[in-house]
C-alpha cells in the first residue's frame, strides 16, 4: 500500500471548503440547468456507492468498498495519510477487515452536492461506524468527508478523490 502524509492538509482541506462553502452560497449559479441535470446524473452513481459502503464496510469487502473509485484514485484518511490507486485503496480495506475489531453498523448522510466542472461533481457529507473491540466495547468513529466524483467517457460516475475529514 502506497501511503504519504500530506504536509498541508489543513491548507487542502480549507481550500476544499471553501470553495464547497462559496459554490452553496452561489447556489443560484450553480443550479443553473446544465449544472443539475450534471449533479442529477451523478446521483444514482452516488447513492449506489454509499449504500454499498454502508453493508460492504460492516462485512470487509473489500471489492465493493474499492469498485467505485477511478483506477488512479485517491483516499485521503484523517490522518492526512494519502493512498493512491484503486489496487492500493482495496489493499488498505483488506488490512482493516484483517483487524480484531469489528464494525457493526455504518452509515453515510450525503449533505450536499456541486458541479465544479462539465464533468466533475462534489459531494460532501459524513460517514460514522460503530465498532465492537474484541473485548465487547463499542466506540463510535468517523466524522465528514469530502468526494470528487468524475464522469467518465462512458457516461459512468467514479470517485478520483476522497478527503475524510
Amino acid at each position: 500500500m502506497h501511503t504519504r502524509p500530506l504536509r498541508h492538509l489543513g491548507g487542502v482541506v480549507l481550500t476544499l471548503i471553501l470553495i464547497c462553502t462559496s459554490a452553496a452560497s452561489g447556489a443560484a449559479e450553480l443550479t443553473a440547468p446544465a449544472n443539475v441535470n450534471l449533479i442529477d446524473e451523478a446521483a444514482p452513481f452516488i447513492a449506489k456507492a454509499n449504500k454499498e459502503w454502508e453493508a460492504a464496510i460492516q462485512t470487509g469487502d473489500a471489492d465493493a468498498l474499492s469498485r467505485p473509485y477511478h483506477e488512479d484514485g485517491v483516499f485521503v484518511g484523517p490522518d492526512g495519510n494519502a493512498v493512491r490507486g484503486r489496487a492500493a485503496i482495496r489493499a488498505m480495506y483488506v488490512g482493516r477487515a484483517a483487524s480484531k475489531a469489528r464494525i457493526v453498523a455504518a452509515t453515510i448522510q450525503s449533505e450536499g452536492r456541486v458541479a465544479a466542472a462539465p464533468d466533475e461533481v462534489y459531494e460532501w457529507g459524513s460517514g460514522w461506524m460503530s465498532i465492537q473491540s474484541a473485548d465487547g466495547t463499542r466506540a463510535k468513529r468517523g466524522g465528514r468527508y469530502l468526494t470528487v466524483w468524475h464522469r467518465q467517457p462512458d457516461g459512468t460516475w467514479v470517485i478520483t478523490r476522497n478527503l475524510a475529514l
